[in-house]
């Protein structure tokens, strides 16, 4: 890789190639543009003189002379008549118009010189002047010849006695018959003959040129502008990329214009792209009539453009690689006048801000920055561009300066919210990229940070202890619990006439198997709160599970009169969890109703969805009083009945909440009087 990215060939090749890429693709996007307006004629597979873009160009520029020269005779005639009729002898006015009568019919063509002209014309007036623009010669001096010179160009108009004549495809009489144009010279009367003095003239060649440039580009276009943007952005990725690497040399390679202050090196580019731009858009134009100039002259513009193109390219070339190895060495702001002012200003500043509080910092900072600012605004107004740049950097150095302190802020801000959130895990901010009261900032939070995770561990040993004390002691308490269960199976199996002892067996039997269960839900409350438990997730059908709790506990509901009242949804909801853990969750709260719901009275279990959620809603009228907050029932021993007269454990709501907890799901209580409601939320699978 690093001999790739030192691959001069390789780089020489790309600096060549993006360029023309570049314009590639501007071609191509030019051809897509403007297809639409010559997609017709290039179906058709015209030349542009044969399309109705060139006819209608044609007909405008005919109407525009017919019109000049009706206007020209109108204010010659407008003339004549205020001179005449300042003229009070009638004979004089009779001499004066005879003499312009006969002035004109000895004067019948009138020829126009221009040397810069794109159509020839010969236009007949209704006197029956003729006015043309045709060089004189001994062939061109009489109306019959003039009209056979036309009538032998390329491509020619003639109309004359209310009928076209002409050989160009979209001017024919059926083509123009509704132009506004043609109804105008229709309507003036004149003769006209025309024709194109030149097919070759700048008007029609940059027409001509971009009707063929789309013609022949579309079809490809945008093929080649994928491939050309592909190949360029790739080219552009690598040079980024490559910029910076020298064979045999580690790290960035700097040369002497990457030590130059970056002022000046944009100074000298800014001047360099004016200039070059100066020529490349506006002096090339300066005193050349674009209408007139010959299609060599218009080779020789291009070839210029293309050079003055190459000269700006290599100009941002050269810029923009000092700035991205700049970047990349990480010196673009060192390497400035204004960091080096910026950093004396700092060091100056420093010695005056240590003993002054935050708010006059503050003060002080934007004062300095306010004044700065304005001298330097002033300094550009009234002596020049050069101060923009000292503006611009001031401007460049604030924001650095601000978004460096806002990020650090981040930091900081980061470090609360995972000290809130008890990351213990999170690192220690690093002092040193802070300053000032930042710094102290960092140093209070990372002590805080060291003491909270210190704390959390020592938390977390101790539960770890009690934990392991549970399953020990349970374990210890099994032992001889089984122990005593055996022996009173044993004795049961005697027989025992005495109805005392039998009875105190029967206590015996109870009291061991309720003390067996005790030990039982003790260990699995301790490991399912402590987590130390091995999940088994997989996709669970809720109506299926309901049904099946439901069927387990139907006896023992009957037994108290408790009536279920069902609301399931009709089509099947699935979640993911451990069906043995989530049975265990729902036979607790079915265990619970069972012990502390009044008696003959409702249950209701509904099933709800809420967009991408099931919830699980038990409900049930308490025997007893709920004189007893939600948090401690979630406690482990609080049991509802205060008199404790039930064989529960006060286990099975904490086990409930902390299995459903440890399968992602969330278990809520709500008492509202005698109202006890649980509902249990998953996400649907």
């Amino acid at each position: 890789m690093e001999k790739l990215k030192s691959a001069i060939v390789l780089k020489a090749i790309c600096y060549i190639l993006m360029p023309l890429l570049f314009l590639n693709i501007l071609v191509n996007a030019f051809s897509i543009v403007y297809y639409d307006e010559y997609k017709e004629d290039i179906e058709s597979g015209i030349t542009y003189f044969q399309t109705e873009r060139f006819a209608e160009s044609y007909i405008r520029n005919i109407y525009s002379k017919v019109n000049s020269i009706e206007n020209e005779i109108t204010y010659e005639n407008q003339k004549m008549g205020i001179m005449i009729a300042d003229i009070e002898d009638a004979t004089e006015k009779d001499r004066i118009i005879t003499d312009m009568e006969i002035y004109k019919q000895e004067n019948e063509i009138e020829y126009e010189y221009n040397s810069r002209k794109t159509y020839e014309y010969l236009i007949i007036d209704d006197v029956g002047v003729a006015h043309t623009n045709i060089t004189k010669t001994l062939n061109t001096d009489t109306v019959q010849e003039l009209k056979e010179y036309i009538k032998a160009k390329k491509y020619f108009w003639n109309y004359e006695n209310d009928k076209i004549d002409t050989n160009i495809e979209k001017m024919k009489h059926e083509d123009i018959a509704y132009s506004g144009y043609f109804e105008r010279i229709r309507k003036v009367g004149y003769t006209v003959y025309s024709c194109i003095y030149n097919e070759n003239s700048t008007e029609f060649y940059k027409y001509n040129l971009v009707y063929k440039l789309v013609s022949n580009t579309y079809e490809y276009a945008s093929v080649n502008i994928a491939i050309s943007s592909f190949l360029l952005i790739s080219m552009f990725i690598y040079i980024i990329t490559s910029i910076g690497h020298k064979k045999g040399k580690e790290g960035i390679y700097l040369n002497t214009l990457d030590n130059i202050p970056l002022e000046i090196v944009g100074i000298v580019s800014i001047i360099l792209l004016v200039i070059e731009g100066a020529f490349l858009f506006g002096g090339i134009d300066v005193g050349i009539d674009y209408t007139s100039i010959s299609t060599r002259m218009i080779d020789t513009i291009i070839s210029l453009c293309f050079v003055l193109g190459i000269a700006i390219y290599v100009t941002l070339a050269i810029t923009g690689v000092t700035i991205v190895r700049r970047i990349k060495a990480k010196i673009f702001w060192k390497n400035t006048l204004m960091y080096k002012f910026a950093k004396w200003v700092k060091r100056s500043a420093n010695t005056i801000l240590v003993n002054i509080n935050t708010t006059g910092k503050l003060i002080l900072v934007f004062g300095g920055f306010y004044i700065l600012q304005l001298v330097l605004t002033i300094k550009f107004i009234t002596d020049g561009s050069i101060y923009l740049f000292w503006l611009i950097a001031l401007w460049g150095v604030t924001v650095k300066m601000l978004i460096d302190r806002l990020n650090k802020t981040q930091k900081i801000k980061a470090k609360i919210k995972n000290m809130y959130d008890g990351n213990k895990d999170s690192e220690p901010l690093n002092e040193e990229e802070f300053r000032g009261e930042l710094k102290e900032i960092a140093h209070q939070l990372n002590d805080i940070s060291g003491g909270l995770t210190n704390a959390i561990e020592e938390a977390m040993k101790s539960e770890r202890l009690k934990t392991e004390l549970i399953t020990n002691v349970s374990h210890d308490i099994k032992t001889p619990l089984t122990s005593i269960i055996n022996y009173v199976d044993l004795m049961k199996q005697e027989n025992i006439e005495d109805e005392k002892v039998k009875e105190y067996l029967e206590i015996l039997d109870n009291k061991s198997q309720r003390l067996k269960k005790l030990t039982e839900d003790l260990v699995e409350a301790s490991k399912a709160s402590s987590g130390n438990i091995k999940l088994n997730i997989e996709k669970l059908n809720i109506k299926e599970l309901i049904k099946q709790v439901r069927g387990e506990f139907e006896d023992k509901f009957e037994q108290r009169g408790l009536e279920i009242v069902e609301t399931l949804p009709e089509d099947e909801i699935y979640i993911e969890a451990d069906s043995r853990y989530m049975f265990r969750v729902m036979e607790n709260m079915y265990v619970n109703i069972s012990k502390y719901a009044l008696e003959n009275s409702r249950v209701y279990i509904d099933v709800k969805k809420d967009d991408n959620i099931v919830k699980i809603e038990l409900k049930n009228i308490s025997r007893d009083k709920l004189n007893i907050t939600v948090d401690e029932l979630m406690q482990r021993f609080v049991r509802g009945d205060s008199a404790r007269s039930t064989e529960g454990s006060g286990l099975g709501i904490s086990i409930a909440n902390s299995l459903t907890q440890l399968q992602k799901g969330k278990f809520d209580i709500y008492l509202d009087g005698d109202l006890f409601k649980v509902v249990i939320e998953f996400k649907i699978a």
